[in-house]
C-alpha cells in the first residue's frame, strides 16, 4: 500500500515563515537562483558590498521510501551574512523532536531534516526556509512514505472517515490493472483490461499484432471503443500534462538494463509520478547512482524508467500515472531460446553463420561480437525468418581477427559460442587469398521444423482466445434477443412479435476502419431478423429472412456503398457477400424460401436481384467497366429495384403482374429514378436527391402508397395512396421537406433527417407493416418500404449522397440494388443510362488516345474539355455508333491534357487525359552502358546511367531478371539526373546481366550490360585416373575444370608428393589442350601422390589430388621380424621389443606395425596404421587393461606395404610388479594462516596399494581432521586452522613389500601483534639505545622477528635501518643533535608485518645527554610563523569553454589551512572545482571555464599564529 502526497492550499502550523515567527511582511524582488526549483526573495533592491542574499547550492531531492525507514533530507545553504534555515511541511507540524530533528554540519555546511521511523501519516510537500537580513529562499521537496501491512488501528479510523463523507482518505489509489492477486475470475471469452491499456500507448502498426496476441477478431468494433476510451483517456490527461509523445515501449539495452521512455510537460510541477507493475505500486529512486532496482530520472522533457539487475520474475505489465491518470503502459515479455547458436569453425576468408530460435516472435535480437554489439553493414548480416522465431548471424569474410565468442541476448536470456577461424595453409604466402562462396557453421538441426511446431503452439493459443471471444459474444447476442422481445415489436409490423439481434462482422483486412455507419432493417412476418454489417472497402454482408420469421437488414459502408437485404416467402435465406475488386456472390431463392441478395462492391457498383414464381429468382450484378447485369421480376410476386450512381445515373425497376414493386434511387446531380406500381398492392417510392430535384412514386391499384422527397430549391415529392395512407415528411437543413404517404389500412412511412439536407424516407404496406430509414453522418440516407404481409425492404447509404430503395412485394419476395461509385448502373426498366463510362487515362505524346462512352439505349451525347464544348476537328474526331460515343485524338499533344466529361441529358461521366513520354536514354550513354564491367574477384564493380529528369519516374536495377534492393554488399544512388549501381566484394558468382529500368505513367525503358568477374579457375575435375604404372613411368589422367574464371586456362601444373615425405616437388606443367602427364622419374615398389593446378591469368585454381597413392610397378613385401619379448609390465603399459626380419627382399623397411590380441578372444587389433609406422625396434603399449593378458605380432612395412606378421609373443598380464611404498616429491614444511584450511597432499608409489596413517607429534590424528585417499596420492585436510594445528604430521604407507614415513612441520599463525611501547635512551653522544617490549605472539611464534624504521626531519622519509633482530633492543647510530627522530617498531613472521609501535619524538625531549657549551650561551630557536603568501594569484580571461589553472604558493607553520572563495562563496566542497594543496603551493582547476565561473576569487590561509589571503579577478570571454 502506498501513502501518498496530500497537496493542499493551506499552510498548517508550523509552515513558512511563521515557524520562526517570522513576521511575513516583506516585499521584496524575485531573483533567479542557479538552481532549479528554487525561489528567492531579495528584500532591498541593491545589496551591500559584500553581503548577499539566500540561495541553495544544494537542494534537497524527493524521496520515496518504505514505512519504518530513516528517511532525511540534505540542504546546503549560502549567504551574507549566514542564513539562518527553518524546515516545514504542508499539512502538519513538524516540531516533535521524536519525529523531526534539524541539523547542522559545519564542516560539510549541510543542513539536515531527519524522520527516524518515517510513518505514513509523514507523506508530504516539506518545505526549506534559507532566510537572512537581505532576503529568504526557499524550496519544496515532496516524502512519499510505502505503507507495509494492514494496520488494525486504520479500521475505526476509515470507518469514522466514512462517516464524515470523507471518502478522499478512505478511498486508496490503484492502477486500472489490478494485481493477479486480486483479479477476479474472468468470464469466459472476457477481454484482459490489459489489451485497452496497450492499444492506447500503442502504434497503429502494431494493433494487428496486439489483436492477434488477444484472440481480438472484430477490429471495426475495436477501432470503435478504442477511439471513445482515448477520447476520454485525453480530457483526463490534459488536466495534468500537455504535449504527450514519443512513446518508446520497454526494451532491452546494450548494458543489459530494460528501459521505457515517453515525453511530457507537467502543468504542476509538484504533480506526483507513480509506477506500476502487474496493477501493484513499485518504489523508485531519482538518483542515477542509487543502489535500487528502479529508476525514474528526468532529461530535459523525456522521462525514462530503467531497471536494473534483471530476472525472468522483472517481465510483466508496466504503468506510469501522473496522479491519478495512466500517460503510458507496455508489457515486458521474456523469451527463451529453444536453439542455441553452436560453435562455428571456418576457414579464412569464409562466411560463418550463427543461428537459433526463440520460443516467441521477435523483429530483433541483440547480436554481440567479442562484448561489442552488432549492426547490419558490410560486415555482417542479421537475419529474421518470416515468422521472426529463427534469427541468424552471418559474420563475412571471415579472418583470423574474427575468433572470438559471439552471443546472441533475447532480454536477459543469452546464449553464446565461439567462432574458430582456421588460416588457410595452401595460400601462397604475402597475398591475400581469394574469399570463399561457401558457409561454415549452423545449427546442426531442422530449425524450421522447430520453428513450425512453437508457431503451432502460438496459433493454437491465439485461436483458443478466438473462440473463447466468439462464444462468449454469441452468448450475449442471444442474451439480448431473449430480453428485448418487446422492443423489437415497436419497430416492425407482423402477426408475432419480432425480435432484433445485431451481429457484426468485420472484414480483416480493414483494420483502420473510422468511420461509423449504420445498417437498416425491417421487419419480417413473425420474429426472424438477420443483420448484414458493413465494411470499410465497400463490399457488404447481405441477410434475408422469410415469410414466417423472414426479416433483413443492411449496413452502410465508409465509401457509400450499402448492404441490402430482402425478405422470402417462408423462412428461407440466401446471402450473396461482397468481395474487394468488385465481384459479388448471388444468391437465388424460391417461393416458398427463395431470397436472393446482390453485394455491393467497392468501387460503389451494385449487386441487383429479382424475385421469381415458385422457387426461382435472379440476381444481377453490376461490372466495373460499365456492363450491367439487369433482374425482372416473375408472375407472381417479382420485384426489381434499381441503383443509384455519383454522377447522376440511375438504376430503374419495373414491377411484377401481380405485386410488383419498383423503387427508384436518388441521384447527385439531380436526376431521379422512377418507379411505377403493380396490379393490386404495388408500391413506388421517391427519394430525395442532394441538389433539390425529386423522386416520384405512383401508387397501386388498391393500397399503393407514394412518397415523395422534398427538394432543396423549394420543390416537393408528392405521394398519394387509396385509402387510409398516412404521410410524413422529414425536415432537411435547408428548410425543404420530405414527404411520405401512407398505404391501405395502417400503413405508416417515417422519414429521417440527415445533416445534408437529404432525408430517408419509408413507406407503409397492407396491414401493419413499417419501414423506416436510418440517417447517415454524410448525409446519406436509408429507405425502407413495406410489403403486402410481412416483406420489409431496407436500402444502405452511401457517402456521396446517393442512396439505395427497397420496396415491399405481394407475398415477401424482395430485390435491393446498391448504388455504385463509378456510375455503371443495373437496369431493371428501360429508362437510358450509361453502361461503361470515362476513366483517367495517360497517353503518348504524339500517340493517338481514344476515349469511348457506352450507353444502354441510342441517345444523344455531348463532350466537354475544362468545361469547354468539343467538336470535331483540329486533330479530334467524334464518332457515334448507336448506343456508343467515341473520342478520337489522332497525336496527343500538351495542349490536349485536361478533364474531359461526356453528357447525355441528366447524365454524364468524366476522367482525365494526361499526356506524357514514356522514359528514354541518350543514344551515346545507352552504347556506354552497353559495354560489359570487368572486374576482379573482391573488386567492387559500379554502373552509372544518365537520363533526363523526370516527374513520378522509378528507377530500378535488375541482376539476371531479379530486382536489386540497397542493402549489404548493394548500393544505389537515385539523383535527379542519373542513377549510380555499386557492387562491392565481387564474387565469381555475380557475373550475370545487369539491367536498368525507368519506368513511369507512360510506360518503362530498359538498358542492359553484362558484369564479368575474373576469379582463379576452379580445381581440375577428377578423379584422376591412372592410364599406366610400371616400374619406370606412371601415367596420369584428368579433365578440364568446370568453371574457368572468366578467362581461359593457359596450363597445368603438377606436383607429386612421394609415400612418407611431407615435401611436394613441382614435376612441370602442361599446355590446356592436354590433360595427361607421363612420370618417369620413378623409383620402382615406391608409392606416389599427385596433384594438378589449372593456371589462368588471375592464378592458380585449387589443386586435384589423387584419392590414394600410386605404386610404381608390382608390390614386393618383406618377411616376418623376430618374435616380440615383454620387457617389462604395469598396469597401464606393457614394453615390448623384437628383432628386424632376416629376408627384407631387398626393398628398405620403413617401420613396423604391431597387433595385440586379448586372452580368450581371436580378433587382432592393430595398433598403429601403415600409414604410422613405428620406426624403432620396440614400443610401449599403452592401450591396456589392468589385469587382463595379452600376446603381440609384428609385420614389417616398406613401401608396397606390411608383410608377414611375426610368430606371437608371450602372454603378458598388465599389472604393476610388487614394490615398496614411496613418496613422490613431497614438501615438508607447510605455513597456513589461522582461521583457513589445511590441505597436505603428499603422492606415493607402491604395489600392492598401501595401508595409510597420519599421525600428529607421532599421536593419532584428531576426529576432526579429515585423510582423503586416492590412487596414489593421501591428502590431510583441517577445515579451519587454529594455532594449536601447528605440529608434525607423519605419513606412514604399509603393504606387503615394506613401508615408508614421511614428516610434514605444518605452522598455523596469524599476522603478529604490534610489539609494546617503545623506549629510546642516549648513553653515548651520536647512538641511541632503542628498546620495546616483545610482542604477545613471540611467544607462541619461534620464526618471529622484529624490523626497526627510522625517520628524521632533516629527510623526511622512513627507511628501515634493521631487519630479522630476534632480541628486543637495537643501538641507532649516528644520531645529530638539532635533528627530530622518531622509531618505528615493527613484528615479523611468515604471514607478513604487525601494525607498527611509534616511539616518542628523539631530540626534542629531556632523554638527550646535554651537550656542554663550553661557556657559549645558546638561545632556543622557534621554526613556528604565521602565515604569508609567497607568490599570489594571477588576473586570468580565459575565452568560455576552456580549461583553467590557478595556483599561489603558501608558508607558515603550523600548516595553515587554505579556503578558495568566489564572490566570497567557499568552493572547496564544489565539484566543479579541483582544488589541491601541494607542500604550500595551492592550485584550482576548471576543466570548462563557464560565464558563471568569472568573478573575484580569493584564497585564506589561517593557522593558529595568525591569517594570510591574496585574490585575483577572473574574466570570462565569449
Amino acid at each position: 500500500m502506498f501513502k501518498r502526497t496530500k497537496v493542499t492550499d493551506g499552510t498548517a502550523t508550523g509552515q513558512g515563515p511563521d515557524a520562526e515567527n517570522w513576521d511575513g511582511k516583506e516585499v521584496g524582488f524575485r531573483k533567479k537562483s542557479k538552481v532549479p526549483g528554487v525561489m528567492i526573495t531579495q528584500y532591498i533592491e541593491k545589496l551591500p558590498e559584500g553581503k548577499s542574499h539566500p540561495d541553495f547550492t544544494r537542494k534537497p531531492i524527493a524521496l520515496t521510501i518504505q514505512e519504518g525507514k530513516f528517511a532525511f533530507f540534505k540542504a546546503i545553504v549560502t549567504g551574507d551574512p549566514k542564513p539562518t534555515v527553518v524546515w516545514s511541511r504542508n499539512n502538519g507540524d513538524v516540531s516533535d523532536p521524536a519525529r523531526y530533528q534539524s541539523k547542522y554540519d559545519p564542516n560539510s555546511n549541510e543542513h539536515t531534516f531527519e524522520m527516524p521511523h518515517v510513518k505514513p501519516d509523514q507523506a508530504d510537500t516539506y518545505k526549506c526556509f534559507a532566510k537572512n537580513e537581505y532576503g529568504q529562499a526557499m524550496v519544496t521537496v515532496v516524502l512519499n512514505v510505502i505503507e507495509v501491512g494492514f494496520k488494525m488501528t486504520k479500521a475505526p479510523q476509515q470507518q469514522a472517515e466514512v462517516a464524515n463523507c470523507n471518502f478522499k482518505k478512505v478511498l486508496k489509489r490503484r492502477s486500472k490493472v489490478v494485481p493477479k492477486a486480486e483479479e477476479p475470475e474472468k468470464k469466459e471469452g472476457e477481454i484482459d483490461p490489459k489489451f485497452w491499456e496497450l492499444l492506447m500507448s500503442a502504434d497503429k502498426k502494431d494493433y494487428e499484432r496486439i489483436c492477434a496476441e488477444f484472440g481480438v477478431t472484430d477490429f471495426r468494433w475495436m477501432l470503435k471503443k478504442l477511439n471513445e476510451m482515448k477520447r476520454e483517456r485525453e480530457e483526463e490527461q490534459a488536466e495534468f500534462v500537455k504535449n504527450l509523445s514519443d512513446l518508446k515501449p520497454i526494451h532491452i539495452n546494450a548494458d543489459g538494463t530494460a528501459s521505457f521512455e515517453l515525453e511530457f510537460d507537467l502543468l504542476d510541477p509538484s504533480s506526483s509520478i507513480y509506477l506500476y507493475k502487474d496493477g501493484e505500486m513499485i518504489p523508485y529512486t531519482k538518483e542515477l547512482g542509487d543502489k535500487m532496482k528502479h529508476c525514474l530520472r528526468k532529461v530535459g522533457r523525456k522521462y525514462i524508467f530503467s531497471m536494473r539487475d534483471l530476472m525472468p520474475e522483472d517481465a510483466g505489465f508496466y504503468q506510469l500515472d501522473v496522479e491519478d491518470v495512466n500517460m503510458f503502459s507496455t508489457d515486458f515479455k521474456m523469451v527463451d531460446f529453444l536453439v542455441k547458436i553452436q560453435e562455428v569453425k571456418a576457414m579464412e576468408r569464409e562466411d560463418a553463420v550463427f543461428e537459433c530460435v526463440i520460443s516467441a516472435p521477435l523483429s530483433k535480437l541483440m547480436w554481440f561480437g567479442k562484448n561489442m554489439p552488432l549492426e547490419q553493414g558490410d560486415k555482417y548480416d542479421i537475419e529474421v525468418s518470416e515468422d521472426k522465431l529463427i534469427h541468424r548471424l552471418v559474420v563475412k569474410d571471415c579472418m583470423v581477427v574474427d575468433k572470438g565468442i559471439y552471443a546472441a541476448c533475447a532480454g536477459i536470456k543469452s546464449c553464446n559460442a565461439w567462432l574458430v577461424v582456421e588460416a588457410d595453409k595452401g595460400a601462397p604466402k604475402g597475398k591475400k587469398t581469394a574469399r570463399k562462396t561457401t558457409r561454415a557453421g549452423g545449427s546442426g538441426t531442422d530449425l524450421q521444423k522447430v520453428a513450425q511446431e512453437q508457431q503451432q503452439i502460438l496459433d493454437k493459443e491465439r485461436e483458443e482466445r478466438k473462440e473463447k471471444i466468439k462464444a462468449a459474444r454469441e452468448a450475449a447476442a442471444e442474451a439480448a434477443a431473449a430480453e428485448e422481445p418487446e422492443k423489437t415489436a415497436d419497430s416492425g409490423a407482423g402477426k408475432d412479435k419480432g425480435a432484433a439481434v445485431k451481429v457484426e462482422r468485420i472484414d480483416k483486412t480493414s483494420v483502420a476502419a473510422t468511420t461509423t455507419v449504420a445498417g437498416d432493417s425491417g421487419s419480417g412476418h413473425s420474429a426472424g431478423k438477420a443483420s448484414g454489417g458493413a465494411k470499410q472497402d465497400g463490399s457488404h454482408a447481405d441477410a434475408g429472412g422469410g415469410h414466417s420469421a423472414g426479416k433483413a437488414s443492411g449496413g452502410a459502408r465508409k465509401d457509400g456503398s450499402i448492404a441490402d437485404a430482402g425478405g422470402g416467402h417462408s423462412a428461407g435465406k440466401a446471402s450473396g457477400g461482397a468481395k474487394q475488386d468488385g465481384s459479388h456472390a448471388d444468391a437465388g431463392g424460391g417461393h416458398s424460401a427463395g431470397k436472393a441478395s446482390g453485394g455491393a462492391k467497392q468501387d460503389g457498383s451494385p449487386a441487383d436481384a429479382g424475385g421469381g414464381h415458385s422457387a426461382g429468382k435472379a440476381s444481377g450484378g453490376a461490372k466495373q467497366d460499365g456492363s450491367h447485369a439487369d433482374a425482372g421480376g416473375g408472375h407472381s410476386a417479382g420485384k426489381a429495384s434499381g441503383g443509384a450512381k455519383q454522377d447522376g445515373s440511375h438504376a430503374d425497376a419495373g414491377g411484377g403482374h401481380s405485386a410488383g414493386k419498383a423503387s427508384g434511387g436518388a441521384k447527385q446531380d439531380g436526376s431521379h429514378a422512377d418507379a411505377g406500381g403493380g396490379h393490386s398492392a404495388g408500391k413506388a417510392s421517391g427519394g430525395a436527391k442532394q441538389d433539390g430535384s425529386h423522386a416520384d412514386a405512383g401508387g397501386g391499384h388498391s393500397a399503393g402508397k407514394a412518397s415523395g422527397g422534398a427538394k432543396q430549391d423549394g420543390s416537393h415529392a408528392d405521394a398519394g395512396g387509396h385509402s387510409a395512407g398516412k404521410a410524413s415528411g422529414g425536415a432537411k437543413q435547408d428548410g425543404s421537406h420530405a414527404d411520405a404517404g401512407g398505404g391501405h389500412s395502417a400503413g405508416k412511412a417515417s422519414g429521417g433527417a440527415k445533416q445534408d439536407g437529404s432525408h430517408a424516407d419509408a413507406g407503409g404496406g397492407h396491414s401493419a407493416e413499417e419501414a423506416s430509414g436510418g440517417s447517415r453522418q454524410d448525409g446519406s440516407l436509408a429507405d425502407a418500404g413495406g410489403g403486402h404481409s410481412a416483406g420489409k425492404a431496407s436500402g444502405g447509404a452511401k457517402q456521396d449522397g446517393s442512396l439505395a430503395d427497397a420496396g415491399g412485394g405481394h407475398s415477401a419476395e424482395e430485390a435491393s440494388g446498391g448504388a455504385r461509385q463509378d456510375e455503371p448502373l443495373a437496369d431493371a426498366g428501360g429508362e437510358p443510362g450509361i453502361t461503361s463510362g470515362l476513366s483517367d487515362i495517360h497517353a503518348i505524346r504524339g500517340q493517338p488516345a481514344e476515349l469511348t462512352v457506352k450507353m444502354n439505349t441510342d441517345c444523344d451525347g455531348a463532350w466537354f474539355k475544362d468545361g469547354e464544348p468539343l467538336k470535331s476537328g483540329g486533330g479530334i474526331s467524334i464518332t457515334k455508333d448507336a448506343n456508343i460515343h467515341k473520342l478520337t485524338i489522332h497525336s496527343c499533344r500538351d495542349t490536349d491534357s485536361g478533364l474531359l466529361r461526356f453528357v447525355s441529358g441528366d447524365l454524364s461521366t468524366e476522367g482525365r487525359i494526361t499526356v506524357g513520354d514514356v522514359p528514354e536514354f541518350d543514344e551515346d550513354d545507352l552504347h556506354k552502358f552497353s559495354k560489359p564491367v570487368i572486374v576482379r574477384v573482391g573488386q567492387n564493380a559500379a554502373f552509372k546511367m544518365p537520363f533526363q529528369p523526370q516527374e513520378s519516374l522509378t528507377v530500378s536495377w535488375f541482376k539476371d531478371g531479379t530486382e536489386l534492393k540497397d542493402g549489404g554488399g548493394v548500393k544505389i544512388v537515385r539523383e535527379p539526373n542519373h542513377s549510380r549501381l555499386l557492387l562491392r566484394d565481387c564474387l565469381r558468382s555475380d557475373s550475370g546481366e545487369i539491367k536498368i529500368q525507368l519506368k513511369n505513367p507512360f510506360g518503362a525503358v530498359e538498358a542492359t550490360s553484362q558484369l564479368i568477374v575474373l576469379d582463379r579457375p576452379g580445381p581440375p575435375e577428377g578423379p584422376v585416373e591412372t592410364v599406366e604404372t610400371t616400374s619406370s613411368v606412371i601415367e596420369i589422367k584428368w579433365n578440364p575444370p568446370k568453371d574457368d574464371g572468366g578467362s581461359a586456362v593457359t596450363n597445368y601444373i603438377i606436383e607429386r608428393q612421394e609415400r612418407g615425405h611431407s615435401l611436394w616437388t613441382k614435376l612441370g606443367d602442361v599446355s590446356a589442350e592436354k590433360t595427361s602427364f607421363r612420370d618417369r622419374n620413378v623409383t620402382h615398389g615406391k608409392k606416389y601422390s599427385y596433384r594438378i593446378y589449372a593456371e589462368n591469368p588471375q592464378g592458380l585454381s585449387d589443386s586435384l589430388e589423387t584419392a590414394d597413392s600410386i605404386m610404381a610397378g608390382i608390390m614386393i613385401l618383406s618377411g616376418p621380424p623376430g618374435k616380440p619379448k615383454v620387457v617389462s609390465t604395469s598396469k597401464t603399459c606393457i614394453n615390448l621389443t623384437w628383432t628386424p626380419p632376416e629376408d627384407d627382399k631387398g626393398v628398405p623397411i620403413i617401420g613396423y606395425q604391431v597387433e595385440k590380441r586379448k586372452k580368450d578372444t581371436n580378433q587382432w587389433l592393430a595398433l598403429n596404421a601403415i600409414n604410422e609406422p613405428i620406426e624403432d625396434v620396440n614400443y610401449a603399449v599403452k592401450d591396456v587393461t589392468e589385469g587382463a593378458e595379452y600376446e603381440f605380432r609384428v609385420s614389417a612395412i616398406n613401401e608396397s606395404g606390411a608383410g608377414d606378421a611375426s610368430p606371437p609373443s608371450a602372454m603378458a598380464c598388465a599389472k604393476n610388479p610388487n614394490m615398496r611404498p614411496c613418496f613422490k616429491d613431497p614438501e615438508d614444511f607447510l605455513v597456513v594462516r589461522a582461521g583457513n584450511s589445511v590441505r597436505v597432499k603428499i603422492s606415493y608409489e607402491a604395489e600392492p596399494p598401501p595401508h595409510i596413517t597420519w599421525l600428529k607429534d607421532d599421536e593419532p590424528i584428531a576426529p576432526w581432521i579429515n585423510v582423503i585417499n586416492t590412487e596414489g596420492m593421501s591428502q590431510l585436510v583441517i577445515p579451519s586452522s587454529k594455532r594449536s594445528d601447528s605440529a608434525i604430521y607423519t605419513i606412514k604407507a604399509k603393504n606387503s613389500v615394506g613401508e615408508a614415513f614421511f614428516d610434514v612441520e605444518v605452522r598455523v599463525t596469524d599476522e603478529p601483534k604490534c610489539p609494546g611501547p617503545v623506549e629510546l635512551e642516549q648513553t653515548v653522544y651520536g647512538k641511541v639505545a632503542v628498546s620495546w617490549v616483545p610482542s604477545p605472539d613471540q611467544e607462541l611464534d619461534d620464526r618471529l622477528y622484529y624490523v626497526v624504521s627510522q625517520h628524521d626531519s632533516n629527510t623526511r622519509m622512513w627507511k628501515t635501518v634493521a631487519d630479522r633482530l630476534f632480541a628486543n633492543t637495537y643501538t641507532a647510530h649516528n644520531i645529530l643533535p638539532g635533528i627530530e627522530y622518531h622509531f618505528r617498531v615493527y613484528a615479523k613472521n611468515d604471514m607478513g608485518l604487525s601494525d607498527p609501535s611509534q616511539s616518542p619524538t628523539w631530540g626534542a625531549n629531556s632523554n638527550r645527554v646535554p651537550i656542554s657549551s663550553n661557556g657559549v650561551s645558546s638561545m632556543e630557536i622557534s621554526f613556528e610563523r604565521p602565515p604569508s603568501i609567497l607568490v599570489p594569484l594571477k588576473v586570468h580571461t580565459p575565452p568560455k569553454g576552456y580549461q583553467l589553472y590557478m595556483t599561489c604558493a603558501v608558508r607558515g607553520c603550523p600548516t595553515p589551512n587554505v579556503s578558495w572563495y568566489l564572490n566570497n562563496t567557499c568552493i572547496n566542497s564544489d565539484k566543479n572545482y579541483y582544488i589541491t594543496n601541494s607542500c604550500g603551493v595551492c592550485s584550482m582547476y576548471i576543466l570548462r571555464v563557464r560565464e558563471n565561473d568569472g568573478g573575484e576569487y580569493r584564497v585564506v590561509a589561517v593557522n593558529s599564529l595568525g591569517k594570510a589571503e591574496c585574490s585575483t579577478k577572473l574574466t570570462v570571454r565569449d
